[in-house]
C-alpha cells in the first residue's frame, strides 16, 4: 500500500501544480492567494518540485513556439501526437505528459536557439536625486539617491543587477518570465509583486507590500530559496549563509519614496549615511563613539538645513557646516 501512495503523490502534487500555475496567472490573484500557494509548497517537498518542472516546461514550449509546427514530425508517441493536434482527449496530465514529450521532440528536430545577446539598459541616480522608471515590461521601478541599476530582458526572463543601491519596484505579473536581481550575494526572483530592495555596502533589506520574494544564494539556483511575503522583511550580511526573516511595516521601507527617513534604533552613522545621499551633501559623524549613539525618528527630505535642525532637535548632536560637508558631533 505505502508504495501505492508512493506512485501517488507525484501524480497529485502535478494536478495541484496545474491549478495554482493557473490560478496565479490570472489577474484578479489576491494575496491571501499567494500565501496560500507558499502554503501549498511548504507542506510537501513533492509539491515545489512539480510546480517548478511545470514552470520550466511551460516557458520552454513557449520559447520554442515557432519550432512546434516543424516538430510535429518528430517521433513523439502517436496517441500524443494526435491529441495535442487534435487537443482532445487528454487529462491535465496527459497535457503535461505530451507536452514534454513534444519538447523533447523539439529539442531533437531543432536544436536550440542560439539567442542573440539582449541589450543592458543602465539606470543611475545621483546623490540627492531620486528616479521613477516604467521599464519595458510595464514594471515600475522608483531609485532612491546613490542607485544603479543595469537592466536585461531576455526571452526566458528578466534580469537586473543591483551592485549598490536601493529600489521600490511594482514588477509586472509574467509567470513565463521571472523577475531576477542580483544584487550582493542574493539572487531575488519574483513573478509580479511589490517590494523595497536596499543593498547599502554589506547589508541587504527586502521588504514586501505585495505578494510573495524568494531570496537564495546567487549562482545557486538548486539552493532552497527563503520566501518573504506581504508584511515581512528578510535582511542579510554579505558572507554570511542565513538572513533573519520577520514581520514589518512597509509603509516605513517605503517612507523614502514620500520624502521621509524611518529610523527605529538606528546608528548615527547610518543616519549620516542616508543624509549623505538623500541630501547631497557629504554628511559625517566626528568620530567612532558619537557613530554609535542610537536614533529613532522620522526626519522629513525637504530644505537640508531644516532637515539637519530637525537632526540636532531630536538627537544630542549639533551639526556643523563647513566647506566640505556636514560633520555631525555630540553636544
Amino acid at each position: 500500500m505505502s508504495g501505492e501512495r508512493d506512485q501517488q503523490r507525484p501524480m497529485e502534487a502535478a494536478d495541484a501544480a496545474v491549478h495554482w500555475f493557473a490560478r496565479l496567472q490570472d489577474e484578479a490573484v489576491t494575496g491571501d492567494d499567494w500565501l496560500a500557494f507558499e502554503q501549498w509548497l511548504a507542506a510537501d517537498p513533492a509539491h515545489a518540485a512539480a510546480y517548478e518542472r511545470l514552470e520550466g516546461l511551460w516557458v520552454d514550449l513557449d520559447d520554442l513556439g515557432e519550432g512546434v509546427a516543424a516538430a510535429m514530425d518528430a517521433p513523439v508517441s502517436l496517441a500524443a501526437h494526435r491529441a495535442v493536434r487534435a487537443g482532445q482527449g487528454l487529462s491535465r496530465r496527459g497535457w503535461l505528459a505530451a507536452g514534454a514529450g513534444l519538447a523533447a521532440s523539439i529539442a531533437v528536430g531543432v536544436g536550440v536557439a542560439n539567442w542573440p545577446m539582449t541589450p543592458v539598459d543602465t539606470y543611475a541616480t545621483a546623490p540627492g536625486q531620486t528616479r521613477q522608471l516604467t521599464l519595458a515590461d510595464g514594471s515600475k521601478v522608483w531609485m532612491n539617491a546613490g542607485s544603479r541599476l543595469d537592466v536585461r530582458f531576455e526571452r526566458r526572463a528578466r534580469r537586473v543587477e543591483m551592485a549598490e543601491g536601493e529600489a521600490a519596484f511594482d514588477v509586472t505579473h509574467d509567470p513565463q518570465r521571472p523577475f531576477l536581481i542580483a544584487t550582493g550575494d542574493r539572487e531575488v526572483r519574483v513573478v509580479g509583486t511589490e517590494f523595497n530592495l536596499r543593498q547599502r555596502a554589506d547589508d541587504f533589506a527586502l521588504t514586501v507590500r505585495r505578494g510573495v520574494v524568494e531570496v537564495r544564494p546567487d549562482g545557486a539556483a538548486d539552493a532552497k530559496p527563503t520566501r518573504v511575503a506581504a508584511g515581512q522583511q528578510l535582511t542579510h550580511k554579505r558572507g554570511t549563509t542565513v538572513g533573519t526573516l520577520s514581520a514589518t511595516t512597509p509603509d516605513a521601507a517605503f517612507a523614502w519614496t514620500r520624502g521621509q527617513l524611518v529610523y527605529t534604533d538606528a546608528t548615527l552613522s547610518e543616519v549620516a549615511a542616508d543624509l549623505s545621499r538623500s541630501l547631497g551633501t557629504p554628511v559625517r559623524v566626528a568620530d567612532a563613539a558619537t557613530g554609535r549613539m542610537r536614533f529613532t525618528g522620522v526626519l522629513t527630505l525637504d530644505d537640508k538645513d531644516v532637515v539637519l535642525r530637525r537632526l540636532e532637535a531630536f538627537a544630542p548632536v549639533r551639526a556643523e557646516r563647513g566647506p566640505t560637508g556636514v560633520t555631525l558631533r555630540r553636544r
